[in-house]
């Protein structure tokens, strides 16, 4: 590959870390950007914008009961404020800044972080091809390769018609290749191809959204309401920050409460309304009561929330599930693997549980004990989930598809018609996880080895899918599991 001391002329440029560039990121994520063709690298930053502001807040509420003049609580509020800000345009420009082919140029970009331009016409071959990088930077070069990955991930390969030097913030040095990141590597490289073709951007299609193997029911959720769904928590923040921090007088802070509290109050009118629309639209697609209105309630939340919310809400599901001995298994699904109880878990649960009860019991009922008590019986609740998951949760086989489901809530769902062979192996010898093979979590003598004609995705690593064309499935019986599957997919065992 390309030695970093081969002299050449071709010089290309970008820059690194940006705070113009996180400053105009909000701004910029309220309007939509038209020029060009955009190649999504990361999904949104939700997440990210919901712990920066969960975090601001804390810290400016703290960092304010330890001061006393008001002329050092006004300066922290302020730097707080800027502070939280500028984290919150580093997060949104992930999504705000994608990489984009526009006049002649690639532009390779880490949100606020990285941009590189890369003139199309240096571009000599492009293919979707997944590399992994175990660098500590956000692009850095190496062996004549510019890497710009996600998660340590990239997943488009430009090959140079010749070496050129790059000069981007500390990215320095001679590259022959380019690997990037992209939401969907294949039309992603056809963006660049339909460039190196010279066709336009009104020629070129739009790269769609990746395909993912687990269906879903949701209703598309207006962009309106995405937007509004933020709205309730963030005008809980600054209530909160208002009121704790004591910078405004009692009765101002009461004038901002009513105000507050109003307007959450026709935030519920509104949102009661887009429940009711959300659930009627799920309806129409065949969902049933149950599911549709648990997709509609979620709908309206902020995904992070949304998130934390299903976390909890599985556990307890599982808890319930296993009190009635029931299983997510549907009717007519024959079940694979996953049966039997964690013995780990299961002692932790009991012991979480004994050491709740002897914390008030022994030591007293007071605000600590029953605080210290609470935090571990729900301990031994979740421990308690864990333990129960392989019993509640089984892998199955019917109705067109197999289902793989791990831990209290993850899963995967395969179409029957994707699989083109099914091994068995033993659980320690089956193939270990690759670039192009998934091995369920989970413990088993023997394994079933899935090999697809058609890739699905799984979940990697902070919610990243990638797609993989071999699924590795611990099952206590791989006879009985690979019978089952060929009696639902028409074929004789």
């Amino acid at each position: 590959m390309g030695d970093a001391n081969v002299i050449t002329g071709t010089v290309i440029s970008g820059g690194g870390a940006s705070l113009s560039a996180a400053l105009r990121a909000p701004w910029q994520a309220l309007r939509r950007r038209t020029e060009g063709v955009e190649i999504p690298s990361q999904e949104g930053g939700a997440v990210g914008v919901g712990v920066i502001l969960f975090l601001s807040v804390l810290e400016i509420v703290l960092v304010d009961l330890m001061l006393s003049a008001p002329w050092s609580r006004l300066l922290a509020l302020a730097a707080g404020l800027a502070a939280g800000y500028l984290m919150v345009g580093f997060a949104v420009a992930l999504s705000v800044f994608p990489h984009r082919v526009s006049d002649g140029t690639l532009t390779v970009a880490y949100g606020a972080s990285f941009h590189v331009c890369v003139p199309v016409s240096l571009i000599r071959e492009v293919a979707a091809r997944r590399t992994f990088s175990d660098q500590q930077r956000t692009a850095a070069i190496k062996d004549g390769v510019l890497s710009v990955p996600v998660m340590s991930t990239s997943n488009v390969v430009l090959k140079l018609r010749e070496p050129v030097r790059v000069e981007a913030g500390k990215a320095m040095g001679t590259v022959q290749e380019i690997h990037f990141h992209a939401l969907n590597p294949a039309a992603a490289a056809q963006v660049v191809r339909d460039a190196l073709a010279g066709k336009t951007v009104e020629e070129a299609p739009k790269p769609p959204a990746p395909v993912t193997s687990t269906p879903t029911f949701a209703a598309p959720v207006p962009t309106w309401l995405r937007r509004l769904r933020w709205v309730g928590l963030i005008v809980l923040l600054v209530e909160i920050l208002l009121v704790a921090t004591g910078l405004l007088d009692w009765r101002i802070a009461a004038g901002i409460l009513v105000v507050t509290e109003g307007t959450l109050a026709l935030l519920g009118l509104v949102f009661g309304a887009a429940l009711v629309s959300q659930y009627r639209k799920l309806r129409k697609t065949g969902r049933g009561r149950r599911a549709a209105l648990g997709e509609a309630f979620f709908s309206l939340l902020p995904p992070p929330i949304a998130e934390m919310v299903r976390h909890e809400l599985s556990v307890w599901r599982i808890l319930a599930r296993a009190a009635t001995f029931r299983t997510q298994a549907g009717q007519g699904e024959t079940q694979l693997g996953r049966n039997a109880i964690g013995a780990l878990p299961a002692a932790v649960a009991v012991l979480l549980a004994a050491g709740g009860v002897s914390l008030v019991v022994g030591v007293g009922a007071n605000a600590f004990t029953l605080v210290g008590g609470i935090l571990l019986e729900y301990g031994a609740a979740a421990a308690a989930s864990f333990a129960l998951a392989g019993r509640v949760r089984p892998h199955t086989v019917g109705a067109g598809r197999i289902v793989l489901r791990w831990g209290t809530h993850q899963g995967v769902y395969i179409p029957l018609e994707s699989v083109t062979g099914v091994e068995i192996a033993p659980s320690s010898e089956a193939a270990a996880p690759s670039e192009s093979s998934f091995r369920v979590p989970g413990r088993a003598a023997d394994a079933l080895v899935l090999q697809l004609g058609e890739p699905v995705e799984v979940p990697a690593r902070l919610g990243i899918m990638r797609p993989v064309t071999t699924v590795v499935v611990p099952v206590s019986n791989g006879v009985a599991a690979r019978a089952a599957v060929a009696e639902h997919h028409g074929e004789s065992p």
